[in-house]
């Protein structure tokens, strides 16, 4: 009768602790939507295949504060299921060590390596249900190896544990023996559950082994954001940026410059009728190109004071201005012509000769532009 009765109690104890293990674990959360950020080509697929290494251990049982470290472990991988997004095109697995102890390294294989169905694996982490036996992740690792073997393309290989109680070797020892294995193509991540210390240890220099993978916990993913950032180091990259084309040189300007030279008579300021189809001509120019001005200047030879060449110089300036602005009235503004007065300081030709004093009485204007 003894014996019943302690069998029962120990049996109302097991269920008991259960239930309570099981009453603060949440129910999966909505996952943050990753899909736009492939369709609209921000971020391509960065592997081809994963596995999921789930510890089932009997550490797994129950944490300090009496809840199932088993059940927050398949939360956080409903929860990275739920957030993969749907337009990738993998292979997965999932391996489970623990109930089975992975006797002579043979753990069980839940899935083996096969298209990505987001259902077909949500089922098989709810099929997981019982933490017992020893903690053998360095075997589990090890056989992985096997299971990756048909997969093509970049590997990512996720630990879900506590990372405690290990058995038959350093875990991490394992994890570098993958990475020799398959180099490059595979990348080690590492999901705590717990907050040991030693288990984090353990975690950690697992996912150092493989060179390009990263730790993280059960409290950076527990958030729809958390696991979104997760999901999207692991599983996506940022599409590459194909370099904009450097915009066509601008073709290339030509400068154009128009000279104005009309001469005068001696001691004389009007313009010789010769001269006013030259006139006429540069003021076109001048009025096809509104954005600049002229100055227009007048010269004359060395007879006379300086102050009344001074004088004269500005009247034939003001003469060849005064014809613009007549003949192209309301078409170039007044602004745009001005005038200086040089009397006889800038000769172009020698003043001890009639025909060196005729070229040196005159108004010299240049216009230049481009197109």
């Amino acid at each position: 009768m003894k014996k019943i009765t302690s069998l029962m109690f120990t049996l109302f104890m097991a269920m008991l602790v259960t239930a309570c293990g099981n009453k603060n674990i949440p129910a999966p959360f909505s996952p943050t939507d990753l899909n736009a950020k492939v369709a609209s080509g921000e971020y391509v697929q960065k592997v081809d295949n994963f596995v999921v290494l789930f510890d089932a251990s009997s550490s797994m049982y129950m944490d300090r504060t009496w809840e199932s470290k088993l059940e927050k472990a398949k939360l956080v991988a409903n929860n990275m299921n739920n957030t993969i997004p749907a337009g990738l095109t993998l292979q997965s697995a999932l391996r489970v060590f623990g109930p089975n102890n992975c006797d002579k390294q043979e753990c069980t294989l839940n899935q083996s390596m096969s298209a990505y169905s987001k259902d077909s694996y949500g089922q098989t982490i709810s099929a997981i249900t019982k933490a017992a036996g020893l903690t053998p992740m360095s075997p589990a690792i090890s056989t992985s190896s096997s299971d990756l073997s048909p997969a093509k393309g970049d590997i990512a290989v996720i630990v879900i544990s506590d990372g405690l109680a290990n058995v038959d070797g350093p875990a991490a020892v394992a994890a570098q023996a993958l990475k020799d294995t398959y180099k490059d193509r595979v990348c080690v991540y590492t999901i705590l559950i717990g907050d040991d210390a030693e288990g984090k240890a353990v975690m950690d220099a697992v996912a150092k082994a493989s060179g390009c993978g990263f730790a993280t916990d059960e409290n950076a993913v527990s958030t729809p954001e958390g696991m979104a950032t997760f999901v999207e180091k692991v599983f996506l990259k940022p599409a590459e940026r194909k370099a904009c084309p450097p915009p066509p040189p601008a073709p290339e300007k030509q400068t154009f410059t128009v000279e104005l030279k009309v001469e005068f008579d001696f001691d004389k300021s009007f313009i010789r009728p010769q001269y006013y189809k030259e006139l006429l001509a540069f003021g076109d120019f001048i009025r096809q190109h509104p954005k600049h001005t002229v100055n227009l200047e007048g010269h004359t030879d060395n007879y006379g004071t300086e102050k009344y060449n001074a004088k004269l110089s500005q009247r034939r300036a003001d003469a060849v201005r005064a014809f613009l602005l007549k003949n192209f009235s309301g078409t170039i503004d007044a602004a745009r012509l001005t005038t200086t007065a040089h009397a006889f300081n800038k000769p172009i030709a020698t003043n001890d000769t009639k025909e060196g004093r005729q070229k040196n009485r005159r108004v010299f204007a240049t216009f230049t532009y481009q197109e």
